[in-house]
């Protein structure tokens, strides 16, 4: 069986280094920029379109998702796009087995260049400017209603956020998305466009409930969609943030003695789910009950605009009384 690896561990990593352990090796450099060829699909090999950041310990693939649907992200996003078949914990210890490896035996290995880490190196990216009350911004609040999910955020403490880049004197660009505090007392926080991170130190959102049941989500719209569905249900509820947290918060899981799980209906999700269980066997995966949609707001987005399309196909009566003729 896999050993527990800690995904923090991990996240320092060179990821040039770690392609260059795995045979690939960028076609040119730009600055601190990396072009590949990517590994990650079948392309026609006439144009780079992997970038890797290495002093940032990021990368992206410009021409799009594999299977796995991840397109971007640091070393453990790239090692579950690399090894697709892998559950969540294979992957982290195929990571580290690669680091591993005595580079005097792998073939026409390359060391990469080591380039000086960034200035905002152990700071956060994001800083906090200001915290509203949902309702204020136009935007965020046609996003919530977008997803049926507006007032249930208001009565859940999620707020407007406001924030800015850290150590950036470029960019004095000001942005807004809707937020949840973490455990940390940090703000997690999601745009309308779909981009998601955290201003401080990343954590899981723990809502205390009953001590003996536990319901895991992956994000808190999945847990407020849940909790509009089931309203008398009070289990504590963990909200991940982001998968790769799963591991983290495996030991607080564990010590509940009924435990729900409603990751997404996809392989990421399932992938998790596997191993969520294999870790606590006595765990149960709920996603039949969205069964057909990626995750609890795809069906609840569905089950609104169902109940909306039934209301308007109702026929509206009319009488005429103005005549009172007989018919």
């Amino acid at each position: 069986m896999p050993n527990y690896i800690d995904v923090a561990t991990l996240k320092d990593i060179s990821i040039v280094d770690f392609l260059a352990r795995l045979g690939h090796h960028p076609v040119r450099k730009t600055g601190k920029e990396h072009f590949y060829h990517s590994m990650l699909r079948e392309t026609k090999k006439d144009t780079p379109s992997f970038t890797v950041w290495d002093a940032g310990n990021c990368w992206k693939d410009w021409g799009g998702a594999n299977a796995t649907g991840i397109f971007k992200g640091g070393i453990v996003q790239l090692g579950t796009a690399y090894w697709p078949d892998l559950s969540f914990v294979e992957v982290l210890n195929k990571i580290q087995q690669v680091c591993d490896m005595d580079t005097a035996l792998i073939p026409e290995y390359v060391p990469p260049k080591i380039y000086p880490k960034d200035p905002e190196k152990g700071t956060y990216e994001w800083g906090l400017t200001n915290v509203r009350e949902l309702g204020s911004n136009y935007v965020l609040t046609q996003y919530l209603h977008s997803r049926g999910l507006f007032e249930i955020a208001k009565s859940q403490q999620v707020k407007e956020v406001y924030y800015n880049r850290i150590n950036n004197a470029e960019n004095t660009s000001a942005y807004y998305a809707v937020g949840w505090q973490n455990e940390h007392g940090a703000w997690e926080f999601g745009n309308a466009k779909g981009f998601k991170s955290t201003i401080g130190q990343k954590g899981i959102s723990v809502i205390q409930g009953n001590p003996d049941h536990v319901a895991v989500f992956e994000g808190y719209m999945d847990y407020l969609s849940w909790q509009l569905l089931h309203p008398n249900l009070k289990p504590t509820i963990i909200v991940l943030n982001a998968i790769t947290m799963l591991g983290y918060a495996l030991d607080r899981i564990k010590n509940f003695h009924t435990v729900d799980v409603y990751f997404d209906n996809d392989d990421p999700g399932r992938n998790c789910t596997q191993l969520l269980k294999k870790e606590i066997p006595h765990a149960v995966d709920r996603s039949y009950e969205y069964a057909g949609y990626k995750d609890y707001n795809e069906k609840l987005k569905d089950d609104l605009n169902s109940s909306k399309r039934l209301v308007e196909s109702i026929p509206v009566e009319t009488a005429s009384y103005s005549t009172g003729r007989k018919r």
